[in-house]
């Protein structure tokens, strides 16, 4: 079956190790958390220690995104994406034990997109519309994310 897989008609466009892999898993990775949490980093480490903490993130963010790159490129991906490709390069054993690791850390990253697109879109509607759903602003932090994951 993989045989099969591996033959491509020609003329199709392939995605390469940059385009493919290298780019979607560098903007997974750097996301809501790189974007919207810089002025808490900056205000709770200082100018300094933020730099050297958005230094380390970016080069742990970078060498992740080479291996995904690397192990993605050696051949190809059958249904389960993320968890094929880890079950292929370390067995099924191990492959498994990642896998339920994956899903949490996706639930946890589900949560923190949508806490981030809540929280920008409550201080927008609250500066430009002067709309508030209750007094405090968590609340409808809590609401909005809500709202947006059931739909």
């Amino acid at each position: 079956e993989e045989k099969a897989m591996a033959e491509e008609p020609k003329g199709q466009k392939k995605f390469g190790p940059w385009d493919g892999v290298m780019a979607g898993c560098l903007l997974n990775i750097f996301g809501v958390i790189m974007f919207l949490r810089v002025g808490f980093v900056v205000g709770q480490a200082g100018i300094i220690g933020a730099l050297i903490i958005m230094s380390i993130s970016s080069v742990v963010t970078i060498l992740t995104a080479l291996s995904m790159s690397a192990i993605c490129t050696n051949g190809t991906i059958l249904a389960g994406g993320a968890y094929y490709i880890i079950s292929r390069a370390l067995g099924p054993s191990v492959g498994g034990a990642i896998g339920i690791l994956f899903s949490l850390g996706n639930m946890c990253a589900c949560s923190l997109y949508l806490i981030g697109f809540a929280e920008t879109m409550v201080q927008n509607l609250r500066l430009y519309l002067d709309f508030s759903i209750f007094s405090d602003p968590v609340m409808d932090v809590r609401i909005w994310s809500n709202v947006v994951l059931c739909f």
